[in-house]
């Protein structure tokens, strides 16, 4: 497969999908769900399952990052219109942003539906405070100070964990090692940088000490090797969070010019390049000592990001992972849904494999969110025109 140097093409298709297929809900009719981002479209039932908050976060933050990239008004309206439709529907009494609404009422999601996760309201938090930075609107800023209030006050453990899963209708949190989302860990760094954007702009230093906080706890969970430990009883690893654990720290390392976080992120990159196989694959498990090389194509996105937020976006330091980029980007376009004919379908990237093996070909919201920005990394570095980037606008 030939990767042409100028990704053009494949950026403008993955823009395209983003504006026009239907993964943001722009029927006025639908009360319910209009502005709401969907978590995928399924291509064998021909609809949307259900809306993630969590994805709207990160729908926040990119339409940010694109509006300050192209200065097109589109990508700011999009983004307003999905945080009107977090604040008005998604928003708990106690700060909390709800996890889950389903459309189809048969998903296998919907035990979700009454949950409230700390890792989710990080994110949300970071993109409301990147709007308010471009708007100015000052509702955007309350209600991002209104949830992290709740993590700081209701979810922070004193040892600077987070308390990840809050039941609605029980009024209670709880934690299980069954999952990596249902257990405090160390991709609760990601949250941190919620709470550092919110201190840039507010000044208040319990939201930077706070920060601060569950970021030095975050690094317990890292070996010698670089790697995250997801599953602390088990020891095994997701490269998916084990990238989160990652970026989070590297933004908190830049914020605070700190090298010790820095170091970190750079030790959990090399891990995951140490790992690649012949084939350019990066370990989706690491499971019993073993890797399992099952694509998550989110995380190979991720891996890409990293290259270059490690690199400090220095084009020498990037070049001389040219092979291991080559592989990576590789393995990530061959997932993105090209020369479709269908609008929802078309320019989208899938989510890859299951742990099992199992095939999911359906176009992605937040794996086109991740592939979309490593993209333009990608075609920017090529050119050796990385622009400085604001540490925030990390998706």
């Amino acid at each position: 497969m030939e990767i042409k140097k100028n990704l053009f093409n494949n950026i403008i298709c993955a823009l395209n999908w983003l504006k026009n297929s239907g993964i943001q809900n722009n029927d006025k009719k639908n009360h319910k769900f209009y502005g709401s981002v969907n978590a995928w479209f399924d291509v064998n039932l021909n609809k949307y399952s259900f809306v993630y908050s969590e994805i709207n976060g990160y729908f926040l933050t990119l339409m940010s990052y694109l509006y300050q990239e192209t200065k097109n008004p589109v990508f700011l309206d999009k983004g307003i219109k999905s945080a009107n439709w977090l604040i008005k529907n998604a928003l708990q009494k106690n700060g909390g942003y709800k996890c889950l609404f389903l459309i189809d009422k048969s998903s296998k999601h919907a035990y979700k539906k009454n949950l409230i996760y700390a890792f989710d309201n990080g994110i949300i938090i970071n993109g409301l405070v990147n709007l308010y930075k471009i708007t100015k609107k000052k509702y955007l800023l309350k209600a991002a100070e209104k949830c992290a209030n709740w993590i700081i006050t209701d979810c922070l453990k004193s040892n600077g964990g987070l308390r990840p899963v809050y039941e609605i209708d029980e009024k209670k949190f709880f934690e299980s090692d069954k999952d990596w989302s249902t257990i405090s860990g160390s991709y609760h760094s990601k949250v941190a940088i919620g709470l550092a954007n919110l201190h840039s702009v507010t000044k208040k230093k319990k939201y930077l000490n706070n920060a601060i906080k569950i970021t030095d706890y975050c690094l317990k969970f890292q070996n010698s090797s670089g790697r995250f430990i997801s599953f602390p009883n088990k020891g095994g690893t997701n490269a998916h969070p084990h990238c989160y654990s990652a970026e989070g720290l590297w933004v908190m390392g830049v914020y605070l010019s700190k090298k010790k976080y820095i170091d970190s992120s750079r030790k959990a990159l090399e891990w995951l390049l140490k790992n690649q196989n012949s084939k350019g694959f990066i370990p989706r498990l690491y499971k019993d000592n073993k890797p399992i090389y099952h694509e998550r194509i989110d995380a190979i996105a991720q891996t890409l990001r990293l290259i270059y937020f490690c690199g400090n976006f220095n084009f020498i330091k990037i070049k001389k992972k040219k092979k291991k980029i080559f592989q990576l980007l590789k393995i990530l376009l061959k997932n993105q849904m090209l020369k479709n004919k269908k609008i929802k379908i078309n320019g989208g990237f899938v989510w890859g494999k299951l742990s099992n093996g199992e095939k999911k070909i359906h176009p992605n919201s937040w794996v086109t969110f991740f592939a979309l920005q490593a993209l333009i990394f990608k075609n920017e570095g090529d050119q050796n025109k990385l622009k400085k980037f604001d540490i925030f606008h990390l998706v």
